[in-house]
């Protein structure tokens, strides 16, 4: 039995645990950073800002130096008001065994252990605040957040592909990072969308994405903002086809800095590849030893990808 959340009310808990995250009452976050941070499709994340608006958990501001912030501190906010900006009212009126003719009205044996089950996970969630969220958010991204005994898996060995590669680039940290930053990132775009583009020919996967699509794709470039870890620091950052277009690969990671010298940085990519194809084993699908030929294929495919844009950008970066 799934007990996962719906995509809307993941959303919700993301956009929420990132602006948390920067709360300070006052300043506010561009849409493309809420996307950066959790990984939220950017097309998607207006909407689930209206939703949270709507609630009254969050505020809007236009001009240069607007965005979104909450509304409220977030040691105030509870998991369930979250929750129900995406789900709306968390109850149970619907008959928990009625699926198709059923022989009881207004009540049935299951009746009373569905409501006291949804009674005491309105509370659980009433219990957690949005503050409690972000400050778990901080210890994972630090490492510092140990495994439980029922850890999750969300890992589709066909979708995501794991990639990290580094390469020094002989300037400043603020240097690099002023130049990684420059117009929102958005130059970040052609050299990924290259690296996508002639990875694909070099690893003759040419048949499983849609040439013409690859050729007139535009790429959405989601930075987040500056998380400083020690002698590093982190800047999310997402990439994905314009108005979510499934057939181009899409990156969700980090781009992190460290200085090694005066005049030296490490820049390193750090993050997963998805690529959304229609793969699939079984009956009338690829035989086992197909899949596995092409996991590595892909596998290869995302360093490849990885590889190429770094040394692209660390180019471009060292002459500008």
């Amino acid at each position: 039995m799934n007990l996962s959340l719906s995509k809307r009310a993941d959303y919700v808990i993301k956009a929420g645990i990132a602006l948390a995250r920067s709360y300070d009452g006052d300043s506010y976050l561009k849409v493309r950073q809420i996307a950066a941070e959790m990984a939220i499709p950017r097309s998607y994340t207006p909407q689930i800002l209206d939703a949270l608006i709507q609630c009254r958990l969050v505020e809007s501001r236009a001009g240069k130096t607007g965005g979104y912030r909450l509304t409220r501190n977030p040691e105030t906010i509870t998991v369930l008001e979250l929750l129900e900006a995406g789900e709306g009212l968390l109850k149970s009126d619907s008959c928990a065994l009625a699926d198709g003719p059923c022989r009881w009205d207004n009540v049935c044996p299951m009746h009373e252990v569905m409501s006291t089950a949804v009674t005491r996970f309105r509370e659980t969630m009433a219990g957690e605040s949005l503050s409690d969220l972000a400050s778990r958010d901080l210890l994972l991204e630090r490492g510092e957040l140990g495994l439980p005994s029922d850890p999750h898996v969300r890992k589709n060995r066909f979708k995501e592909f794991s990639v990290k590669n580094s390469t020094v680039i002989g300037l400043p940290r603020p240097a690099v990072l002023s130049k990684l930053q420059a117009g929102e990132g958005e130059w970040l775009s052609k050299p990924m969308l290259s690296a996508i583009r002639e990875a694909i020919s070099q690893e003759s996967l040419g048949d499983l994405f849609s040439a013409d699509v690859l050729q007139s794709a535009a790429l959405d470039v989601n930075l987040g903002y500056v998380h400083e870890q020690g002698a590093y620091i982190n800047i999310p950052v997402t990439f994905e086809g314009v108005k979510s277009r499934l057939e181009i690969p899409r990156f969700v990671g980090n781009l992190s800095l460290e200085s090694i010298e005066e005049s030296k940085t490490i820049c390193e990519i750090n993050g997963r590849f998805e690529f959304n194809l229609a793969i699939s084993g079984g009956p009338g699908g690829p035989d086992p030893q197909t899949m596995s030929s092409l996991h590595i294929q892909l596998d290869l495919l995302a360093v490849r990808i990885c590889d190429d844009f770094l040394t692209d950008i660390s180019s471009q970066v060292s002459s500008s």
